[in-house]
This record gives structure tokens, C-alpha cells and sequence, in this order.
């Protein structure tokens, strides 16, 4: 064999690729702790490059040198350098997990640990439709070992193939390395294809795949077994060629959208990769400081057991010490480093170098009893994924106040969250209306076209007047009244249409919100409307001034003004329908603080408070002693006081005060059967 093969000669310890690595880590770490680089899960993929370059030149050098592979060799190294760090987070995460979570949760995550010890994790998270992007609380703590599967499955696989390859290649390198060549560029080409079908069909599914996957693993095969070109080139080439895939890199962090991934999303950061990769094989190593200084290289050293621990940590921490913000996201990333640091010192490390797992330990023969438990273990880890999971509620919209109260009973008897859509997480924008946005924030009166929802052929027309309160139901009445109305929303947030003294953030503000209650009201006696709804936040009692006790002199109050503009809006000649707006959550209560680790669903439920009950009643009786119509909604959102934070699969609420679109137009049903002036037969 030829001593000057490019996988034999001498090579010093590349710098750039721990740097690389570290890169990686902190890419993913940051992006799960803070959502922020918005491409940091494309770590993963810089990770998948970097295995398939390395482990493939370490059998092909072996190849070199000893004209064979020894599997088991191969197999015990990565047994001793992967496993036992490994297994003490798992370990520690399924005891946090019965300790801190549910009891639903910590099933699953138990199962989750026993996929993981297999090396099947991805295809159980792929199976049972797991999110990547689901909120931190309700990710399984263990969902990062989805891409350990991926590169273990591709330790187990790989070395055969390459031994079958050096079998047929009658053991000569550069025979060899052609067949490498030839059968990487087939799997790739086959991968791309099928995870570019799949991302657009099943993209959950897709990004844990390994089929879609095997591609990057190959990119870096690929770049091993061109070891021998990669020598020539020029020298000043490869410093442009670095700095060329690390600008590329952290463009690509920074701006890949999650939609498009695995393909062809990763492709950007997995040609960078291989760039970096490129720029330091066969020549002398990139001496580039971003990559090579102390600090980045001891992060890459220790990258494994980082990566293991910060998404424990860092959906354990809030529980633990719910400190929130800035602190905790800082006190997650410290303290993940610091665990990462002494399980490399104490556990990579000894157990790497030990003797501990001789080769009296491994052999052939027990490759079949190993693959047949790796089997056994896909088969038990994908019926747990498939099997219901805990906790799941029922999608199916209420069609009576039955049906809302079975579901609301559902709900607070839940420990654990369903699938929510949209997630808790989320719901502080995705459960904004699209009306809010179409102008009815603070509606133009003046402006016909302003908040202004037409029907093709519609010759009746509702107004809706009030506050947010107002805004956020616009989807349920729309909904509720279906084609054959036109609809106008005359609304302006945190401006109340019933007519209160009241205190104002500032003048601006009194302004605009007197000025926008006289043109509603001008509005409206112009208008020939033919049905009018009105919507207040009821804690508008504690606006009143002089201050009046909202339990009494308050709430009379309140209700004077509402009967006062119940009967000037019933004088149009208009059906009129006031909503009861929904019980407010206590302050800082919020969908997306229900999202944090360890929350349950039985933390999240809130309870009427006394103000709510007794201002509603007494508008309720104001607006019917005028001749309006008066809905109530509690019934909607509570069930004997309490009030849960989804009903079947919704978030009901997006803050405190605010109804999402989501669940508004899920109760579009109901305020049809409840309105007195609609015909049954009307669509």
C-alpha cells in the first residue's frame, strides 16, 4: 500500500473543527434557551458533516493501515466516547422528570430515555409528531437526543458498508475510495430527493428522519474520501475559501427559515460546512482565531456533553427557580456550560481512556443479539409514539353549551397539555385577529372603508362598537352572522363606549378616546344599521374617577352608563346585543407564562373574581331593562368559577384580557343560537 495515501500521512489536531464545533454547540444552545440566532438549529447539521468527515477518514485510514476495519474496534470506541455521559443525563433527566413533571410527562420522557439508549429516539419523535419548535414546557427534555440517533445509526450502518466496499474493492485504497465516492453521491442523491418530498408533505416527520438526514452525514463522507485532491489545493485558496464558509455559515444561522428544513434548508449551512472542512484538509491547518483561540476549542472539546445537558437544564431550571427573562435565560446557558465542563473532566474523559470495555467484551457474535434488542426496542419505541398520548383533549368545535362544559370539565381534569394550536407560546401573536390589523385598533369613523367587512350580495349590516374587547370577538360575530351580512367595526382599543369619568394614560389618549366615542355615536344615528353589538371590558370600574369601590358604588355606576347607552343605541331601531367580555386572568398571568417547564394545565386555571360577577350583572340588567339583548359568556370560558386555558386543543386566551381568533371563532355556533333577531334558516 502507498505510504504518501492522503489518510496516512501525519495530521496535527484540527483546531478548526473543534472551533467548528463550538460553533455548533452555542448555535443550538442559544436558539433553544432564546430563539435566537432564528437558524440556530442548523447546528445540528454542522454537527452531521463534521461526523461523516471524521469517522469516515478514521476507516479509511485504518483501511490504510491495517488493510481491514475492525468493527469491533469501531464499535467499542464509540460505545466508551458516547455512552456513558450519555446515560448519567438520562439517568438524572428521567429522575427530574418524576420528580418535577406530571406523571403523564414523565411516561413519556421515560420512554423517550428508553429510545434514546437504543439509538431510535428521532424515529419515536418522528412517529408520534413531535415539534421541534414546541414551546420549551411542553418539549420533551430528551428531544434533543433525536440527532444522537441519527449519527448512531449512522456508526452502526456505515462501517459495514465501508468494510462490504473494501471487500469488493480487493482491499486497495484508491479502489476503495472510488467506491466511497460512487456510493455516497448515490445515497445523497437519494436522500435530498426523498427529504425534499417529504419536507413538503410531512415536514415534522421529515426533520427527524434519518433518510432525510443521510445526506449531510454523506457531505462529510464525501470530503473524506477526496482527501487526496483536497491536497491540492493552491494555498491561497484555502483562506478565502474559510472565511468564505464561515460568512456563509453565519448567514445561513441567521436567517434559514425552519419550514424549508431538512431540505432544502440545511443545504446553505451543510456547503459551508464542508467549505471550512475543505479549507484545512491536506494542507496546513487554518490557524483563523474565531475557530482557534483557547476559548472557542475548549467549548468544542466539551461540545458533546453540552450539547447532552442545556436542554435539561434549561427546561428544568424555571421549575426549579422560576426566574424568568434575561436571568434565567443567562443562569440556563452558565449552568449548562458548568455541567458540560465537569462531565467531560470526570466522565468523557476517564471512561474514554479506561480499560474498562476491552475487546473481551465485544465480539462479532454479539452483533446478532445487539441488533435484535435495537430492533425490538424500534418496534416498543414507535407504539409508544403512535399510542395516545396523556392529556389529549378533543378538537371538535362546541355545537351547544353542552358540549363547551364537557369540554371545559376535560380540561381542568388534564395533567398534562394536549397538542394546542396554536402553542401557549405562541398565541401572544397568532391569536391576534387578522381584524386587528385591517385598521379596527382604532378605526377611522370617518373612513367608510375603515374596519369595514362586506359580503357579496349582503343587504343587512351589523356595527360592532367598543374596545379590544370588541375587537377580539370580531371574528366570532362575523362568523355568527354568517354571508349575508355586512360588517363595520366602530371599535378603538382601551377606549370603553360606555361613557364613564374616567382616568387616561395621558391627554393624547383622553383625546382621541372622547373624540372617537362622539363620532361613533354620530356614526350610528347615521347608519341604519340593522343590528349593533357593544363589548366593554368590565374592569373598566377601576378606571372610574374619584376612584368608586368596584363592588358597589362601581359597579352602579357601571351599569347607569351602560343603560344609558343601551337606550340611545335601542332609539335606531336596531337590534341590540351586548357581549359580557370574558373573566380577565390576574396580571402577568399569561398564555406564554403557562408555556414555561413544568407548568401543568391545573396551574394555568384561573377564578372569577367577585368584581366580574357583580358589574356583569348589573350591566345585564341595565342593557335588557333598555331592550337590548344581553349575552353572557362566562359559560364559555369557565366552568363553576373556574376557568381552564384551553378548551380541546385551543388557548382560549392570548393575554389577560383578550379572547385568541382561534377559540372566538370556535364559539361562532353558539352566539348564532343565542341571537333572539336571526332566523334559524338564515346562512
Amino acid at each position: 500500500m502507498s505510504r504518501d495515501s492522503p489518510s496516512l500521512r501525519p495530521t496535527a489536531r484540527r483546531l478548526d473543527i473543534q472551533g467548528l464545533r463550538a460553533v455548533a454547540v452555542i448555535a443550538v444552545v442559544l436558539h433553544h434557551v432564546d430563539g435566537r440566532p432564528s437558524g440556530g438549529f442548523l447546528g445540528v447539521d454542522v454537527f452531521f458533516v463534521i461526523s461523516g468527515f471524521l469517522i469516515t477518514s478514521l476507516l479509511l485510514r485504518e483501511v490504510d493501515r491495517d488493510g481491514r476495519v475492525s468493527l469491533t474496534g469501531f464499535y467499542r470506541r464509540r460505545i466508551k466516547r458516547l455512552m456513558p455521559a450519555a446515560i448519567i443525563v438520562l439517568l438524572v433527566t428521567v429522575a427530574a422528570s418524576w420528580t418535577l413533571l406530571g406523571s403523564g410527562q414523565a411516561r413519556s420522557v421515560s420512554a423517550d430515555a428508553l429510545a434514546s439508549v437504543f439509538f431510535v429516539s428521532n424515529w419515536r419523535f418522528a412517529a408520534k409528531g413531535a415539534d421541534y419548535w414546541d414551546d420549551l414546557g411542553t418539549r420533551s427534555p430528551l428531544q434533543h437526543f433525536w440527532s444522537l440517533g441519527v449519527e448512531e445509526q449512522f456508526y452502526l450502518l456505515w462501517p459495514l458498508i465501508v468494510v462490504g466496499l473494501c471487500v469488493l474493492a480487493a482491499r486497495r485504497p484508491r479502489r476503495l475510495r472510488q467506491a466511497v465516492i460512487a456510493i455516497v453521491i448515490l445515497l445523497s442523491a437519494g436522500s435530498i430527493a426523498w427529504g425534499a418530498l417529504q419536507t413538503s408533505f410531512d415536514s415534522g416527520f421529515a426533520y427527524f428522519s434519518t433518510l432525510t438526514r443521510a445526506w449531510e452525514l454523506a457531505a462529510g463522507a464525501l470530503l473524506a474520501a477526496t482527501a487526496g485532491p483536497l491536497t491540492r489545493i493552491p494555498s491561497s485558496w484555502r483562506t478565502p475559501l474559510l472565511w468564505a464558509g464561515i460568512t456563509v455559515l453565519a448567514l445561513a444561522l441567521a436567517r434559514t427559515d425552519p419550514v424549508t428544513m431538512p431540505v432544502p434548508g440545511a443545504i446553505v449551512a451543510v456547503l459551508a460546512t464542508c467549505a471550512i472542512i475543505a479549507s484545512g484538509t491536506g494542507g496546513q491547518p487554518q490557524n483563523v482565531w474565531p475557530l482557534t483561540n483557547r476559548v472557542t476549542t475548549y467549548v468544542g472539546d466539551i461540545s458533546y456533553s453540552l450539547y447532552l445537558w442545556h436542554l435539561p437544564v434549561a427546561i428544568f431550571l424555571p421549575v426549579v427557580f422560576p426566574v424568568q427573562g434575561a436571568i434565567g435565560k443567562v443562569a440556563a446557558i452558565v449552568i449548562s456550560v458548568a455541567f458540560a465542563s465537569v462531565s467531560f473532566h470526570l466522565v468523557e474523559n476517564p471512561a474514554r481512556r479506561a480499560a474498562w470495555f476491552t475487546r473481551r467484551f465485544v465480539s462479532a457474535r454479539g452483533a446478532v443479539p445487539v441488533t435484535s434488542v435495537v430492533g425490538l426496542a424500534l418496534a416498543l419505541t414507535l407504539t409508544l409514539g403512535i399510542s395516545p398520548q396523556a392529556g389529549t383533549a378533543a378538537s371538535a368545535a362546541p355545537r351547544s353549551d353542552a358540549d363547551v362544559r364537557a369540554m371545559l370539565q376535560e380540561a381542568l381534569d388534564a395533567d398534562t397539555y394536549p397538542a394546542l394550536s396554536p402553542k401557549l407560546g405562541d398565541v401572544a401573536t397568532l391569536g391576534v385577529p387578522d381584524e386587528d390589523r385591517a385598521g379596527c385598533s382604532a378605526t377611522v369613523v370617518s373612513d367608510p372603508n375603515s374596519c369595514y367587512f362586506p359580503s357579496s350580495g349582503a343587504d343587512r349590516t351589523a356595527l360592532v362598537i367598543g374596545d379590544s374587547t370588541a375587537i377580539v370577538a370580531l371574528p366570532m360575530i362575523r362568523a355568527a352572522l354568517g354571508t349575508g351580512w355586512n360588517l363595520r367595526g366602530l371599535t378603538m382599543a382601551a377606549c370603553y363606549q360606555t361613557d364613564i369619568t374616567r382616568w387616561y394614560d395621558d391627554a393624547a389618549h383622553e383625546e382621541s378616546c372622547e373624540k372617537h366615542q362622539d363620532d361613533v355615536l354620530g356614526a350610528v344615528a347615521e347608519a341604519d344599521a340593522d343590528a349593533i353589538f357593544v363589548s366593554d371590558l368590565y374592569a373598566g370600574v377601576e378606571h372610574i374617577t374619584p376612584a368608586a369601590d368596584p363592588m358597589s358604588t362601581g359597579a352602579f355606576m357601571w351599569a347607569t352608563k351602560t343603560g344609558e347607552l343601551a337606550e340611545a343605541l335601542v332609539a335606531t331601531g336596531a337590534d341590540v346585543v351586548f357581549l359580557q367580555s370574558p373573566p380577565r386572568r390576574s396580571e402577568g398571568d399569561t398564555a406564554a407564562s403557562c408555556a414555561t417547564a413544568g407548568v401543568i394545565p391545573d396551574d394555568c386555571v384561573h377564578l372569577v373574581d367577585g368584581v366580574y360577577r357583580q358589574v356583569t350583572e348589573g350591566e345585564r340588567v341595565a342593557a335588557e331593562n333598555a331592550g337590548a339583548q344581553y349575552v353572557t359568556v362566562e359559560e364559555w370560558f369557565c366552568l363553576d368559577g373556574r376557568c381552564p386555558i384551553f378548551v380541546g386543543t385551543i388557548p382560549t386566551m392570548r393575554d389577560e384580557l383578550h379572547i385568541t381568533k382561534q377559540y372566538a371563532s370556535l364559539l361562532a355556533p353558539l352566539l348564532r343560537a343565542r341571537l333572539s333577531f336571526l332566523d334559524d334558516t338564515e346562512e
